[in-house]
Order: C-alpha cells, then sequence, then structure tokens
C-alpha cells in the first residue's frame, strides 16, 4: 500500500466523510426475482448496472410488471450511487432503509441517491433491488473459473500475496488479459475498507482546473454549472485502492500531479476552495496496470519508481488454454443468474473455443460467449421456440466467427467451412423419425441457429415432422 503520511489541518472545507459514513458505502446489491433465486452482485463505481425485461440488462428480469429497460443505476461524480427510473410503464418504488414503511414513487429523469439498505422494488414487490454495505462472497453469479494451468495456478499464488502486503502493484498484460480484474481480486482479497476506485488514465484531462476538479474535486460554485460539491478520485479512493488502468498513457500534467500526491508534497485542495484552505492527504493502495513496459513508456521516470513496487505478469490466453472450460462455466453461470439463459456448449463448439488464437484475450472470449448466446435466445424467441434451455453448437459459432471476419476485414478462416451443413449423424441415421425425441430436435435447432429446414435435414425427417415434434408435449 502506499500510504501517504502527510496530513494537515483541514478546517473550512469538508471533503472526506466522516468515518461512519464511509463504512457505510455502498458496495453490493441483492436482486430479489419472483421464483429464482436470491442473487447477489459487488458493485463497482465504474460499472453502469441496467435493470429490465431486455436480455441487454445487466440484470434480466421475467415479471411482466418489469419494463424491458426498466432503471439504472450508477456511481456519479461525486461518487454517490444514484438511481434513476427509465420511464418504466409501472415505476419504481424506493423504501429507504431510515423509513422502511415509507414507500416513494420516483418519477422524471432527475437521478436519486441511494444508500445502503435502500430497497427499490421495479413496478412491484416481486421484483426488488436492495442495497448492500459489504461485497457479496462466493455468490454464484460471479463464481471463480476453474483454475487448471499452471500459469494460472501462480498467478492465483501471486495475488493471494499482492493481497497481504501493502507495496504497489504494477500489472502488465495484454488487453483483455484480465488486469482491471486481477486489480479488483487484489483488493477484495486485502480486506481494505475503503472503495476500489479506476482511473483510466488516457482519459485524464490535461487542462489544470479539469484535472484538479477530476482528482481532488471541486467544491459548489467553483464554475459555471458547479451546483454541488465532488468528491474527487484521490479522496474517493481513501482507506482504498486506487488503480491506475493505461497507466503507460498518462498525460503528462497528470504525471506532474500525481507525483505530488504520492510524495506528499502538493495542496489537496478541491478546485475553488479558500487559498488558505488545507486537506489532509488520501491514504490508499496503488495499482497500476500497462500493457506496455514502463521503461519504453512516456511516463516520468521518478514516477515509475513511485509506482513500482512488486509486479504481477498476466498470462496471455494462449499460455493458460487449459483454463478456457473452466471460464466458459463461469461466464455461463453469470448468463444464468443474470439473464435468465441456461444454456450450455456442446463438446464439439467448446473444441472449436479450444482451438482458437483469441488475440482479444479473456475479454474476447467472455465477448463470443455472451453474443452467441444472446444471438441463439433471441432468434428462438422470434420464432417461437421455448428458450429455457439452450445448446450452443458449433454451427452457430462458426457462423458468428465468420461474420466477425467480415467485420473486422479478416481473411477467410478454415472455421467458415464448419457452416457447410454436416451429412446427418450415424445416430440419427439409425434412428426413424417417429423416435426422435423432441429434445433432440430442440438441441439440432440450437445447433442451426434455429433454422428448422436445415435441422430438419440434419435429423433425416420432413420439415413438417418436425414442427409436429416441436408441438408435441
Amino acid at each position: 500500500m502506499l500510504d501517504l503520511a502527510m496530513r494537515t489541518q483541514t478546517q473550512k472545507i469538508r471533503v472526506l466523510e466522516p468515518e461512519a459514513e464511509r463504512e457505510r458505502l455502498v458496495r453490493g446489491l441483492r436482486v430479489i426475482r419472483h421464483g429464482q433465486p436470491v442473487l447477489e452482485l459487488p458493485l463497482y463505481p465504474d460499472v453502469e448496472y441496467v435493470f429490465g425485461r431486455s436480455g441487454e440488462s445487466s440484470v434480466v428480469f421475467s415479471d411482466d410488471a418489469v419494463s424491458r429497460q426498466h432503471g439504472r443505476l450508477w456511481c456519479d461524480a461525486s461518487l454517490r450511487w444514484v438511481y434513476r427510473d427509465l420511464a418504466s410503464s409501472n415505476g419504481t418504488y424506493r423504501c429507504p432503509h431510515s423509513q422502511p414503511d415509507a414507500r416513494l414513487e420516483l418519477k422524471g429523469s432527475t437521478p436519486v441517491p441511494v444508500q445502503v439498505g435502500d430497497e427499490l422494488w421495479l413496478g412491484t414487490e416481486r421484483a426488488r433491488l436492495v442495497l448492500l454495505g459489504e461485497p457479496p462472497q462466493g455468490t454464484h453469479a460471479r463464481t471463480d473459473a476453474r483454475v487448471v494451468s499452471k500459469a494460472a495456478q501462480v498467478l492465483e499464488q501471486r495475488l493471494a500475496a499482492a493481497a497481504c502486503h501493502e507495496l504497489p502493484v504494477v500489472l502488465i498484460g495484454p488487453s483483455g488479459a484480465g488486469k482491471t480484474w486481477a486489480a479488483r481480486r487484489i483488493h477484495e482479497r486485502s480486506g481494505r475498507k475503503g472503495p476500489f476506485i479506476l482511473v483510466n488514465c488516457g482519459a485524464l484531462p490535461r487542462d489544470a482546473s479539469a484535472l484538479q476538479s477530476e482528482l481532488l474535486g471541486h467544491v459548489r460554485g467553483a464554475y459555471t454549472g458547479a451546483t454541488s460539491e465532488r468528491r474527487g478520485k484521490f479522496f474517493a479512493a481513501d482507506n482504498g485502492t486506487l488503480f491506475l488502468d493505461e497507466v503507460e498513457s498518462m498525460p503528462r500534467e497528470a504525471q506532474d500531479f500525481l507525483l505530488d500526491v504520492l510524495e506528499g508534497t502538493g495542496v489537496f485542495s478541491p478546485l475553488g476552495a479558500p487559498a488558505d484552505a488545507r486537506h489532509e492527504a488520501p491514504r490508499f493502495r496503488l495499482i497500476s496496470a500497462t500493457k506496455t513496459q514502463l521503461g519504453a513508456s512516456a511516463l516520468r521516470k521518478d514516477l515509475v519508481q513511485r509506482l513500482l513496487g512488486d509486479h504481477l505478469v498476466l498470462p496471455t490466453l494462449a499460455d493458460r488454454r487449459d483454463d478456457i472450460p473452466g471460464l466458459v462455466h463461469q461466464f455461463l453461470a453469470a448468463l444464468r443468474a443474470e439473464r435468465n439463459l441456461d444454456a450450455d456448449l456442446t463438446p464439439e463448439a467448446l473444441a472449436l473455443l479450444l482451438s482458437r488464437p483469441w488475440p482479444g484475450q479473456v475479454r474476447e472470449l467472455k465477448r463470443v460467449i455472451d453474443a452467441t448466446i444472446i444471438q441463439q435466445a433471441a432468434q428462438r424467441q422470434a420464432s417461437g421456440l421455448d428458450t429455457e434451455r439452450l445448446l450452443l453448437g458449433v454451427e452457430a459459432l462458426a457462423a458468428y466467427f465468420a461474420e466477425q471476419a467480415q467485420v473486422l476485414g479478416e481473411a477467410s478462416s478454415p472455421v467458415a467451412l464448419a457452416l457447410e451443413e454436416p451429412p446427418p449423424t450415424r445416430q440419427h441415421a439409425r434412428k426413424r423419425p417417429a423416435d426422435i425425441t423432441r429434445e433432440e430436435v430442440e438441441a439440432a435447432l440450437a445447433q442451426h441457429g434455429g433454422n428448422k429446414t436445415h435441422a430438419a435435414r440434419a435429423l433425416g425427417m420432413a420439415l413438417n415432422t418436425l414442427k409436429a415434434k416441436l408441438k408435441s408435449p
């Protein structure tokens, strides 16, 4: 941890919240959906959460009282969690923790601050969100992937060790390898009381005033439009973790600013504060992430020395190919818990994933799983088919990769050959159409992207016979 020891008097401006309030930071969410297991999720200040019946929502509800896009929850510029109803049909009701019997309907487009213990009813009490003061532990939606490869086992050991010491940490790895995930894992394992605050270094402003507002905050009236006080990223990370993502792209102005904070030599006043106001320096654990060698970057050499302490090199997905089945299981569990999509992959589809190069690393693997499953569910829904259980086949995956290659302008891949219709399998060839079960028909439809003609041909039956099978109980 980088503990900034310089403490100066704070008299005129309150920047940090009192300890009692800081301990009540919103860190998790309990989701209650009628007829489904309770879901608990950690909340991150750099992530927006959308709730509704739409399959694109962060958490999907099946209740008819919930609109397709019902509401949105996010952390505002002052690091407060706020909720906004998205013009839903049945509205959102807030039950404050301080007044559990008072139910207030949230209307209009103004975001409403929420705090630990508050309940949000999406239309009815059958669809509820409960704000938690602690991140959930071991929830099924965020189950860790089964670690198999030696590279991943070594990484787990290094992450566990980093959570036990207080040195700054530099995470090195290509885009998509999981540097943000690793930083969050270190923070959560370290047991720090404060939050995990992410700073996108490439997006930091170069203007001195805007930079001061972003990192140290501003007081009300600091500039035109500053109608409320804002807490900067440095103070928001007090007693927690400050994560500098893409640190190699930090502008020079921000480097100078950060170095003053790390060395305790700067003036820690929000923008617009009186000249004689002084504030205590924030104390936080510092974690940085980079995809390039810091020595070859444009970072100041003295800043690089401040960032260095422990360093972890994240393996590529090619280095941990044996972990792909476990990662797929993790992503499918999240889709099942958060989006009500119960899906699995055929062995042939999993084999195809194992053979891919994955230049986009774990992020690309997750995107492919999410996109293909959601597309299959949408196609089946549009065709009037049951979407409770999906089986993703190699044909659907191959079609997705072929379309992706066209969009990206990549050369044709051997995977595209899988788009050709395979002959009926021996198992199906030995069966009469009357003996083929509805489950086998649905599995064939999933493999052929919902195309009934292709599925019927693969099963060796007439199209009308297939349709009759789908109507049978």
